[in-house]
């Protein structure tokens, strides 16, 4: 019964939200009812720690409102043990939460992702919206000002052509009116206009006085009382199908999916760290191309000194494994002549050799950048895949807390039904919720890491479970809380003399 209730409640909150997409749209009842089903299946792993909730508060509330609890604590058995079936139950549902949310969840997402795209490929009227530029057709934009209730007349409409291979010419298209339609038994959307005009951008090429090409765009406007168009519907099934099943595809995910996803993340921002790492070994190897070089610009006497000096850095190298001792004055004295080393090359060598430094400098430039953006894109879209997947064992654990919180509630305050336990369980499960949505939104922003804000519930709650519990354990109410109360109360509004 408590399932049930959770299950309505979040169920109305689909409705809530999306009322105004389904209803008066051309959704049958039976399209409705299959829609809510797989949504229903969707929330089940939020559904069920609220379940644990409630039936704790009304279990063992009913037990201490009938002194059941009390008679049970005189004969010797302690809560502990009274709470042993509930613990046992909640475990077996935190496994089937853990269920739930790696092969039904993900099934009924897709399965309503697939139903809602058919439903709306087979009446695209569903998708246009009064005042909002829809491109779900390929090289197509259209706008609709107004759409009556019929859903097909259409008023003030907007059409942008880009399928013209230079998309900058304008090749636009307005109508006061018109209705849209599929036809049926075909693959085809039509739209047919009345009182509109057409504007276009025509290029052309004309010659000068010497015969060379100039390029002008001859603006052409056209007035018309009926135009037809057919649209492909396959393009508009493509694109809304990989609108929305990509979006957010870690949805579509069980456990051993997203860790597949989540390893290949790790990979990818490996190799943008081995990427942007500061390499610059590649730029030296300019000067040895040029050494190599037959026809090379080095004057001889330097190309000598080189050569000679790798020759003597090699020998006193061999000398220096034998034990002789190796002066490092010595390795440069045929170019001591020189203040740095780019002086041994000729000024068009010099001009090179910073050309190229300079090329090589702005490229590694870009690529850091690039690789930067990329690998702040990946560790973001990794943090939802990370999420979720602890969101998984987190909504699990919670039904085990929520059990410590609902037992002893319902022992220390000894109200039954569904009064009471429904208000309780209100409160902890908005608790939950927002502690949920607080932890998504910090981890949407950085601010912190996703492993913490998927347990974020369960460390704000789990203090309170064992406060209640311990406070149940010990026979203790909450008097203590009526009394400092009563004392801050007496202290800031002291009684009238």
């Amino acid at each position: 019964m408590a399932f049930c209730v959770a299950e309505f409640v979040l169920v109305m909150q689909f409705l809530w939200k999306y009322i105004d997409k389904i209803i008066g749209k051309g959704f049958s009842l039976g399209i409705l009812l299959e829609l809510i089903f797989y949504f229903s299946v969707r929330i089940i792993p939020q559904a069920v720690p609220v379940t644990i909730l409630i039936s704790s508060v009304m279990v063992f509330g009913n037990l201490a409102e009938k002194y059941e609890l009390s008679s049970m604590k005189s004969a010797g058995i302690s809560l502990n043990r009274i709470m042993r079936t509930g613990f046992i139950i909640s475990i077996f549902t935190a496994c089937f939460s853990l269920l739930a949310s790696n092969y039904f969840k993900p099934r009924a997402n897709y399965k309503f992702l697939q139903r809602y795209n058919t439903i709306s490929t087979q009446n695209p009227t569903l998708n246009f919206e009064e005042g909002v530029f829809n491109n779900g057709f390929k090289n197509f934009i259209i706008k609709i000002g107004k759409k009556d209730k019929d859903g097909q007349t259409i008023k003030n409409v907007l059409i942008y052509d880009n399928s013209n291979f230079d998309r900058r010419s304008l090749n636009m298209l307005v109508a006061k009116k018109g209705i849209m339609y599929s036809k049926e038994n075909e693959n085809v959307f039509v739209m047919e206009l009345e009182d509109g005009e057409q504007y276009r951008e025509l290029k052309e090429t004309k010659k000068d006085e010497n015969n060379k090409p100039i390029k002008t765009y001859p603006f052409l406007r056209t007035s018309f009382k009926n135009w037809k168009k057919e649209f492909d519907l396959s393009d508009f099934d493509v694109e809304a199908r990989d609108v929305n099943l990509t979006r957010r595809e870690y949805d579509l995910m069980n456990s051993f999916q997203l860790l597949t996803a989540i390893d290949s993340f790790d990979r990818k921002l490996e190799n943008n760290i081995n990427r942007s790492t500061h390499n610059f070994g590649e730029m030296l190897a300019v000067v040895e191309q040029e050494k190599k070089k037959p026809n090379s610009n080095i004057p001889k006497h330097v190309k000598e000194a080189i050569e000679k000096k790798d020759d003597q850095v090699a020998q006193k190298k061999k000398k220096a494994r034998t034990g002789a001792k190796v002066k490092a004055q010595d390795i440069d004295k045929e170019l001591s002549t020189y203040a740095s080393f780019i002086e041994t090359f000729s000024n068009k060598i010099q001009k090179e050799l910073a050309r190229s430094t300079k090329s090589n400098v702005e490229s590694r430039h870009n690529i850091i950048n690039e690789t930067y953006l990329n690998h702040k894109s990946s560790m973001y879209t990794r943090s939802k895949y990370v999420l979720t997947l602890h969101q998984q064992y987190s909504w699990a654990l919670i039904c085990i807390v929520f059990l410590f919180v609902g037992a002893p509630l319902g022992s220390i305050v000894r109200k039954g039904g569904y009064g009471y336990p429904l208000l309780v369980a209100i409160v902890f499960f908005m608790l939950f919720i927002i502690l949920n949505i607080m932890g998504d939104k910090l981890n949407r922003a950085g601010t912190i890491h996703p492993i913490l804000a998927a347990w974020l519930p369960n460390l704000v709650i789990m203090p309170i479970a064992f406060i209640l519990t311990y406070k149940a354990i010990n026979d203790s109410d909450f008097r203590f809380v009526k009394n400092q109360l009563s004392v801050l109360k007496a202290k800031f509004f002291p009684p009238k003399a």
